[in-house]
């Protein structure tokens, strides 16, 4: 039988600099909220269903963006809506605080167990093109080649663990954090690093 959900709340959440002056230095952020709204419970019978329910929250939280970091009294330009679309997200909550859908300005949709399209395409890449280049580079000696795409390589792999690790505390049923550490193989603290958006080493 399918999953039925149902929404008790809307946060509408903008990203701000850490808070801790290291992190905010490598350009970590973290998301807070800044208002709520509650939304009368309406039972939502599937995932698609619940796609849609985000959908229709798109432009409620482009007015949100535009709102919050446009110039008063003016026609935002395309480059500062598009700025200001990347500092906020809506997050579709059940009464219990349970994260059922992220929603973006640009009419991304996240839902739960669900990665990034754009990520999970670039992580295929990365398999079924990028290695196998990388060791073709190592072994006809292009160590600068293969070192930049390492670095690349790398960045997918972050964005990865990053996406992850958004979904496993803000998921249906959060993970506890030591557990979370423990699978990276780092200390708690060090794990803040990747909660807070920080996307490189």
């Amino acid at each position: 039988m399918a999953r039925r959900f149902h929404p008790e709340r809307v946060e509408y959440d903008i990203r701000i600099a850490h808070p801790d002056p290291v992190y905010a230095a490598a350009g970590a952020t973290l998301w807070t909220t800044a208002a709520v709204d509650a939304v009368t419970p309406k039972p939502l019978n599937d995932l698609d269903a619940l796609k849609d329910y985000a959908l229709a929250l798109v432009s409620r939280l482009q007015d949100f963006a535009e709102h919050n970091f446009s110039p008063p009294g003016d026609v935002p330009s395309f480059s500062l809506r598009h700025d200001a679309y990347r500092k906020v997200r809506a997050m579709v909550r059940e009464k219990d605080g349970a994260a059922l859908a992220e929603v973006h300005a640009d009419g991304r949709v996240s839902l739960p167990g669900e990665l990034d399209p754009e990520l999970r395409g670039r992580l295929t890449g990365l398999v079924n093109v990028g290695l196998p280049m990388i060791l073709r580079s190592v072994d006809q000696g292009g160590y600068e080649s293969a070192l930049e795409s390492l670095v690349k390589a790398r960045s997918v792999v972050n964005s990865m663990l990053q996406a992850v690790l958004n979904m496993a505390v803000s998921g249906p049923e959060p993970v506890p954090r030591d557990k979370l550490a423990a699978a990276l193989r780092v200390s708690p603290a060090d794990l803040e690093r990747w909660y807070a958006g920080r996307s490189s080493t």
